[in-house]
């Protein structure tokens, strides 16, 4: 008799357990399908869409390479403020950018002075000024790179980089977003062809009241929803922005430029 008894509370006991267990399996299973923890660094949705510059060859058809590598020119800038590094020009980029300052700035380094004077809330207006001395400029290039004071990536990363953009149909390059109703790239560092300088360039003069944000009124000027024009930049493969490491060196910027 005591035995029956002590069979039927193990047969309970054992049937609770596994109640319990199928109830907890259920449940991680709801879990799980309705929460996908998103990878490190994963890109947001706005930018899947866009491929990587080196996968661009696998999407769209090559134009034809008009020049050859060593044959093609660039011209990168950046904008120098009171915000810059003394020693700004200590990564390879900043030495070979044309380097756009305030009309009364007091850094050194300058190569150009545009007309006025800028806040970090009227960066666009410094990026128009820039854009329209390239369109009355009688020597354009084949590509432009504008770059942030701080940006970290070497000459040879970006020549590979333009070496590979210039045999597709990718018209700019960068962390491209599009949360504004139009394809923009994020303003750390972005790479755009002279068709694309061209047709900012029949857009002059801008009048308009400009958005706040440097990247995002570049976006304006171009005003394309034609995901073929675009291309991502493989970060931080390509490039590092404010921050770099590896096995001997570590580079940080320790404030931002814009504070």
């Amino acid at each position: 008799m005591v035995a029956s008894s002590r069979r039927k509370v193990l047969f309970i006991v054992i049937a609770i357990l596994v109640t319990s267990l199928l109830t907890l399996s259920a449940s991680y299973y709801v879990v799980a399908k309705s929460y996908n923890k998103p990878k490190e660094n994963q890109k947001p949705d706005s930018e899947k869409e866009i491929p990587l510059l080196p996968r661009v060859k696998e999407l769209y058809s090559l134009k034809p390479v008009r020049k050859a590598p060593e044959n093609i020119t660039t011209t990168v800038f950046t904008f120098r403020g009171d915000f810059s590094s003394d020693i700004y020009d200590l990564f390879a980029l900043q030495k070979r950018a044309v380097r756009y300052c305030d009309n009364d700035t007091t850094v050194d380094g300058c190569d150009v002075k545009l007309p006025r004077h800028y806040r970090w809330g009227t960066l666009s207006y410094k990026l128009l000024d820039a854009l329209e001395l390239m369109c009355n400029s009688t020597e354009k290039t084949d590509f432009y790179v504008k770059i942030d004071d701080d940006l970290i990536m070497s000459d040879s990363k970006l020549d590979e980089v333009i070496r590979v953009m210039a045999a597709t149909n990718c018209q700019v390059s960068g962390s491209i977003a599009r949360d504004y109703g139009f394809y923009w790239p994020v303003g750390q560092m972005y790479i755009f062809k002279r068709a694309i300088l061209e047709r900012i360039c029949a857009k002059f003069p801008i009048t308009r009241q400009l958005h706040g944000s440097e990247d995002i009124s570049f976006g304006t000027f171009i005003d394309s929803r034609d995901k073929k024009m675009f291309c991502n930049l493989d970060n931080p493969t390509n490039h590092w922005h404010k921050d770099y490491k590896d096995q001997r060196v570590e580079i940080r910027y320790f404030t931002q430029h814009n504070v």
